[in-house]
């Protein structure tokens, strides 16, 4: 059983389509990436296999379950556009909290707090969290319990480079402890450096699917991303198609 299976995915916001035909298969133990410009559509394709949103048509499995199945609610780890924490609670009782919602140990606070590198700011306020430290704490949030899938959406925002070298890490070895990790990303060097397989997502369409190897094929990540997805990322996005 593969933790994510995806078939024919289609999703419309009314006229719109947000995502079209898409196939997505990713394996255990795998770190997949998914690389696209700002609204191709990795956010949605990340919402529907959470179960925050419907799909339109299309099959999808995660973990062997309809997405938002109560079965594998603990299974699952997620940060996808940044966590919401309060302000006046401190990091560590923010993730106290999730942990009751969720009916887990609070002694996976600490676990999650130390491999993300929180442990010395834990008990500071949230409010006076840096850009990156909030970002570590949504990381955290997602890692409680040790779930079997990491689902994580532009993880790497607000991260320096200290902070984006531990985070590569950290992915690294859930892969390695045989945990899977989908991310998606902006960020083509970072996919570069963390991922054994990627998706190209372009205008709702996935127009590649493969390792980086296959990807590349002796060119640069960069040239073949901007192949696929018709521009540089310093070009706006085409209009997405309407009906």
């Amino acid at each position: 059983m593969r933790p994510i299976e995806v078939g024919a995915l289609a999703k419309r916001y009314g006229r719109t389509t947000a995502l079209d035909g898409i196939d997505l298969h990713v394996e255990a133990g795998q770190v997949y990436g998914l690389l696209g410009r700002n609204g191709a559509g990795k956010t949605t394709l990340m919402r529907v296999l959470l179960g925050l949103v419907r799909p339109g048509s299309g099959t999808v499995r995660v973990l062997g379950h309809a997405p938002g199945d109560p079965a594998v609610f603990r299974r699952i780890g997620a940060l996808v556009e940044g966590a919401a924490f309060y302000p006046h609670l401190s990091g560590r009782d923010n993730l106290r909290l999730l942990t009751r919602y969720a009916g887990l140990a609070e002694s996976e606070v600490d676990k999650a707090l130390e491999r993300v590198g929180l442990s010395g700011r834990a008990d500071d306020r949230y409010r006076g969290y840096s850009l990156g430290m909030k970002q570590r704490l949504g990381v955290a949030s997602a890692l409680l319990g040790s779930p079997e899938l990491v689902v994580l959406d532009e993880p790497a925002n607000g991260l320096d480079p200290a902070g984006m070298a531990a985070l590569r890490e950290l992915i690294r070895s859930i892969g390695d402890e045989g945990g899977t990790v989908l991310l998606s990303s902006h960020l083509l060097g970072e996919v570069e450096q963390v991922c054994d397989r990627v998706g190209v997502i372009h205008a709702g369409r996935m127009a590649f699917e493969g390792t980086l190897a296959e990807l590349t094929a002796g060119r640069s990540l960069e040239e073949r991303f901007f192949e696929l997805t018709g521009e540089g990322d310093w070009a706006p996005s085409p209009e997405r198609r309407t009906a």
